[in-house]
């Protein structure tokens, strides 16, 4: 799991178990292998990581993985369904020595699935490739280089971008083994997890999907680096975490394009914005690369460039109907950039949400931390977001 994700979204991590009815006082969570990769923007050496470095490293102290989350009135009655969300806070997570503490790090909310207060959706923007399709059950398998998810298509799940060719209406027709696509998972009332919008993204796996952050862009080389943040597949060499630099061309140019943006399962514009060339680039943006080969150790090509969703967390300056966001993490304001506007929408609306509650725009006011999600675009070396989901931080 990278959990710079959660900042806005949803990592759906098992499928309903039947527990005898009752009242429960906590629940164990054990975690394992963490990593954590930094850009050292302060004025001195944190550990081994020099300062302007970016590094990956395992934490220093292990003995706080396994930790009991006490539970408040967690009472399950039979034949019922109860969801549990377990947030990982990563401001309360890291000490001061770079070890950590899922302890001090971890809450969990009791939620009733599809009900009032529950994720609009589950995991969200779930990238890998197809298989074991069973068009008897409606059933296919998604899986990356993280996991694999045995999803459930049925009459409201939405196919989007999928090509006309062999695809004429779309539906679980459409779906071929080994296509890539990204998923959203939805949480159904009875704890089982559904397809809920699937999104084509390319026809076959040859060619494996690395997505990741931009750290720093170099237009005279042709290069541009990333940190690793999920891979559509296993590959040699490569783990989510690690920088490496993309290589493209500029004659012919590399593909540059933008990914369907849609909140839930409607699209979103992005009419006005670019992302067709290397000068549209910039650090921050989070890209999908169409891997053609790796070059050498931490080099890749790249023969395509997609624009995907950036998750930012910064503090609200100036209210709706867009939001303008300051105190940004370092990664940008180390780089010149002391504010975002997250653009929102009414049509379709941008998703309001908040751990436990239901909220809408009224509840971004100024002041308060937010984390938005959505496509980031450099404007005339300024920085906007077309903001698809805001979530207010408790």
């Amino acid at each position: 799991m990278e959990l710079t994700r959660l900042q806005t979204d949803i990592a759906y991590l098992v499928t309903a178990a039947n527990i005898a009815a009752g009242s429960y006082t906590g629940v164990t969570l054990t975690f394992a292998n963490p990593m954590l990769t930094i850009e050292n923007d302060t004025a001195a050496a944190i550990g081994s990581c020099a300062v302007g470095s970016i590094c990956t490293m395992a934490p220093t102290a292990t003995a706080n993985l396994s930790t009991t989350i006490p539970l408040t009135g967690f009472t399950i009655a039979s034949s019922s369904t109860t969801g549990l969300l377990i947030d990982v806070n990563l401001d309360n997570l890291l000490t001061a020595t770079m070890g950590e503490d899922f302890s001090a790090g971890t809450t969990v909310t009791a939620f009733t699935p599809a009900g009032i207060g529950a994720p609009p959706v589950g995991a969200e923007d779930v990238v890998g490739q197809v298989g074991n399709i069973n068009a008897s059950s409606n059933t296919f398998t998604l899986t990356n280089a993280s996991a694999t998810y045995a999803l459930k298509v049925n009459n409201t799940s939405t196919f989007l971008q999928f090509p006309s060719t062999g695809c004429a209406t779309p539906g679980f027709a459409c779906l071929q083994n080994n296509q890539i696509l990204s998923v959203d998972v939805g949480i159904q009332s009875d704890g089982s997890i559904l397809a809920r919008n699937i999104i084509f993204e390319d026809a076959d796996s040859s060619d494996t999907e690395v997505e990741g952050m931009i750290t720093s862009t170099n237009v005279g080389l042709q290069q541009f680096n990333i940190v690793i943040q999920t891979m559509s597949a296993p590959v040699s060499g490569l783990s989510i975490g690690q920088p490496i630099t993309v290589q493209y061309s500029a004659s012919p140019q590399t593909p540059f394009d933008i990914d369907l943006v849609h909140a839930d399962n409607l699209q979103v514009s992005t009419a006005g914005f670019l992302f067709a060339a290397p000068a549209d680039l910039a650090v921050g943006q989070q890209v999908s690369i169409r891997r053609n080969t790796t070059l050498a150790a931490g080099v890749i090509k790249a023969d395509r460039v997609r624009l995907r969703s950036t998750r930012v967390t910064a503090t609200v300056q100036a209210g709706l109907p867009n939001i303008f966001l300051n105190n940004l993490p370092s990664l940008f304001s180390g780089h010149g950039i002391t504010g975002i506007t997250a653009q929102t929408s009414l049509t379709p609306p941008t998703i309001y949400f908040e751990v436990g509650k239901t909220i809408n725009s009224s509840n971004v006011v100024i002041g308060v931390l937010v984390s938005v999600r959505g496509p980031l675009f450099n404007v005339s070396g300024a920085r906007t977001l077309v903001a698809t989901k805001a979530v207010v931080k408790p």
